[in-house]
């Protein structure tokens, strides 16, 4: 009779909920009791399926009230989306790989997408599911609000390879070139250079920019103006061999001598393709023309342990991403921020110290 009475009981709340909706209030424990003619503990039986997956909630001084349905949490298609701009860095390339292999030793789910455009990526988008994080990798290029936006709605969180995508609520990852820039200058200045020129992208995007304002900034200091900075139109990564060859060239005056002692390059991410231009040029580097790279100090294709090199470390680059992505699968992980990686420096040679008297 009691189980009876409380099977009839929980239809009956059931039916209530349907009924009334959120807010509503049911009967108070004693009149409860009073109606169905049973016993507080019966009574208490039959709420407490309710009250425990959220339907129903006891406030002092309402009663017993009807909640608003708790959403389920949205299923994830894996936990994290690995998701880039299909480039010929190999770098940025080694970076993907990299996660996407410690994750899944880790038995953390992964789905790797790479795009050539925006328009491809926001098609890729709109037909999979939700994820617990995207790491996006979009090697310099602009970040469309449209496709910011549909990140945001597929991700609980966003970590950016690259600190272009700053001011925003997501973990942006990367090297202050800028800082990097004013690095190599100093080493130059300190090796007794005083006319030195730049060789970057002609991107806007911001890293780039920065870098480029500091060196005319610097210059303009150094009294010998910027009338070296040599822009290549193209991506770092995908400056072409004989672009960098003839800006190289470029720098011989009328007379066929250099113009400058010291050269500070940005996005040539294979090294024999400066190694080459400077070949095909008659030049020695550290005896001809003292060079520095901007890049990773420890990814020898990018140097070739030939050319002094300040920048991030790889290594370093990886792992923070390995311990950020962590960061964001936890749920009281630490708030998002820019993570700046450490700046270091790498001497292989290629700069000619014009402080030092060697003909003795």
């Amino acid at each position: 009779m009691t189980e009876a009475t409380q099977d009839r009981l929980a239809s009956w709340i059931t039916a209530e909920i349907d009924r009334c909706g959120p807010g509503a209030r049911l009967p108070t424990m004693r009149e409860l009791m009073r109606r169905f003619r049973t016993s507080q503990r019966v009574v208490e039986r039959a709420l407490a399926p309710f009250i425990a997956t959220g339907q129903l909630e006891v406030r002092r001084g309402l009663g017993i009230v009807i909640r608003d349905p708790v959403p389920s949490a949205p299923a994830h298609e894996a936990d994290i989306l690995l998701l880039y701009k299909v480039s010929d860095s190999r770098l940025a390339r080694t970076l993907i790989l990299e996660i996407e292999k410690r994750m899944k030793a880790a038995g953390i789910s992964i789905l790797l997408l790479g795009f050539t455009d925006e328009a491809q990526a926001l098609s890729i988008l709109s037909r999979i599911g939700r994820f617990r994080v995207c790491l996006l990798q979009t090697h310099f290029e602009t970040l469309p609000l449209p496709f910011l936006s549909r990140i945001t709605e597929i991700a609980d969180s966003v970590v950016f390879d690259g600190i272009s995508a700053t001011g925003l609520r997501m973990d942006a990852i990367g090297t202050n070139w800028r800082e990097a820039f004013a690095l190599a200058w100093r080493n130059l200045r300190a090796a007794g250079h005083e006319r030195i020129g730049f060789l970057p992208s002609a991107h806007s995007a911001r890293p780039i920019a920065m870098a480029r304002r500091e060196y005319q900034r610097l210059s303009d200091a150094a009294g010998q103006g910027a009338g070296w900075l040599i822009e290549l139109d193209a991506l770092p990564g995908s400056f072409p061999g004989a672009d960098i060859s003839t800006s190289i060239a470029g720098l011989r005056g009328d007379d066929g001598a250099l113009s400058v002692t010291g050269l500070i390059t940005w996005g040539v991410v294979e090294g024999y393709l400066l190694d080459r231009a400077l070949w095909e040029n008659g030049i020695v580097p550290g005896r001809d023309l003292s060079v520095m790279m901007l890049g990773s100090v420890d990814f020898p294709s990018e140097h070739l342990n030939r050319f002094d090199t300040v920048g991030n470390a790889d290594a370093e680059k990886i792992d923070t991403f390995e311990r950020v992505l962590r960061d964001r699968l936890t749920p009281d992980g630490p708030p998002p921020e820019v993570h700046y990686l450490p700046i270091h420096t790498a001497r292989f040679g290629s700069v000619d110290d014009l402080t030092v008297d060697v003909t003795g």
